[in-house]
């Protein structure tokens, strides 16, 4: 028998994907769990498998395509004569009957209000048959006229009114999330409701009321009008970036702290320790001995290491160290996530985050490789990068940025006695949410930091 399979929501309100790899054609045997296609959602490569056994019959996208949740990806036959189909349906109008009773209570309510309105046009006629019979055949007129009107209302009531097939969790649910269940298409046996019809319904209500909210955005020039202009679609990587960033300026309020730390000695260290670091399979640069500092100044602030839920006004403390170290991949921006990283050495954390830069770079991330971070480091410093203001990866309350670190002439001792000496000298850039520190926590943390990087010996040899 012929069915459609349909890009399930894979949740966290992503509604869409692109298409980056077909990976079936017609006549294919697929079996529960073989991949169908490979897409791109928020900024991760994902395979989506079948769950079914079966011979593909068409494919209904193609790569480069951008899918929505529920659009038909493959039409396959499953080997069945339907026999089955009509099993489930049946089990669902039998399990329909019982959710009916549910609904009882506001038919009842229904057909009251119903029954008044008949026997107000029963008097209203008994009253038009005692008027004269030139009156009346106006009113006559009129009334039958009013009686159609009445029917055609009364026959869009009882669509309305018809009984939606749906478990009472889902009906829950529904009314938790302010849903008609009449509006939604029922995608279980026989037309059932179920959960993730509602939720998808929710969101999709929600992404059209933020279309609309974005549609009130002021409207371009015709650009046209003074040369050639192209345009080109946003990919899927450059849509969540655009999203995640303008969620985060939106809901957190930035305040910037800089300082600039003295790493001449860092470096030293790190020049002695990068071979053996390489032999052991990693690269020991400057954003691995950052991140070794950055943890233990997370450990001493921990309102660094939190998110603000502002549904309850609490602060959610993370005993956990996730970093998540911003890479840049000609896709975009990624971030992929260091778990872990206050349990493991320098060298560890070096190959580490060789691999993951790899995989970035190489568009082999997962989703799973860019979630639950619970702070971020950027470093554009390699580019030329001397200060700038990073924003903060939602719901995180604060990310540290490095900067181009250069030799600079720096006068060591006091102001009587005194020498010029060139010193390796790196911007810091810390931006943290107004709301959950202040500016005094701020300079203690990012002084913390710095004032490690600047004595490596004692710290990398102890940590």
């Amino acid at each position: 028998m012929s069915k459609d399979y349909k890009l399930e929501d894979p949740g966290e309100g992503i509604t869409e994907a692109e298409v980056v790899e077909v990976m079936v054609s017609e006549g294919d045997e697929v079996k529960d769990g073989d991949p169908l296609l490979t897409v791109e959602t928020d900024k991760a490569a994902n395979e989506i498998p079948a769950n079914f056994n079966g011979t593909i019959e068409a494919v209904k996208v193609k790569e480069g395509e951008t899918i929505k949740v529920g659009q038909v990806l493959v039409t396959y036959d499953d080997g069945s004569d339907g026999d089955s189909e009509q099993e489930s349906a049946g089990e669902a109008e039998e399990s329909g009957a019982s959710d009916q009773e549910e609904d009882k209570k506001d038919k009842d309510e229904k057909d009251a209000k119903k029954s008044e309105r008949e026997e107000k046009k029963k008097k209203k006629k008994e009253v038009s048959e005692e008027e004269p019979a030139s009156e009346g055949d106006e009113r006559d007129t009129g009334q039958g006229e009013e009686e159609s009107s009445e029917k055609a209302d009364e026959s869009e009531r009882s669509e309305s009114e018809r009984p939606v097939p749906a478990a009472p969790a889902t009906r829950q649910l529904a009314r938790e999330l302010h849903v008609d269940l009449h509006e939604v298409e029922g995608s279980g046996p026989g037309g059932r409701v179920t959960k993730e019809d509602v939720e998808q319904f929710s969101e999709e209500a929600a992404s059209r009321e933020s279309s609309r909210a974005g549609s009130k955005a002021p409207k371009l020039p015709d650009f046209s009008q003074w040369g050639t202009v192209r345009r080109e679609p946003l990919s899927a990587i450059r849509q969540a970036i655009a999203r995640n960033m303008s969620q985060s300026w939106q809901e957190i309020p930035h305040v910037m702290h800089q300082s600039v730390a003295d790493i001449t000695e860092l470096e030293r260290f790190r020049r002695r320790h990068q071979d053996e670091v390489e032999r052991r399979g990693g690269k020991l640069t400057m954003t691995v001995l950052v991140i070794k500092a950055l943890v233990a100044a997370l450990k001493q602030f921990p309102r660094f290491n939190t998110s603000l839920d502002t549904g309850s006004d609490e602060l959610i403390y993370k005993e956990y160290y996730d970093i998540g170290v911003a890479v840049a991949t000609d896709a975009g921006l990624l971030v992929p996530v260091l778990r872990e990283a206050d349990r493991k050495d320098v060298f560890e954390l070096a190959s580490e985050l060789s691999g993951l830069a790899d995989k970035a770079r190489e568009g082999e991330l997962k989703k799973q490789d860019m979630e639950g971070a619970t702070f971020s480091l950027t470093n554009p410093g390699p580019i030329g990068a001397t200060s700038f203001t990073p924003i903060i990866n939602h719901p995180e309350v604060a990310i540290l940025g490095m900067g181009s670190a250069e030799l600079s002439p720096v006068a060591i001792g006091h102001i009587d006695n005194y020498k010029i000496e060139a010193r390796l000298r790196m911007p810091l850039c810390l931006a943290y949410d107004h709301r959950v520190n202040d500016g005094a926590e701020a300079a203690q943390f990012l002084k913390t930091i710095v004032d490690t990087l600047e004595d490596p010996e004692t710290f990398m040899l102890s940590s």
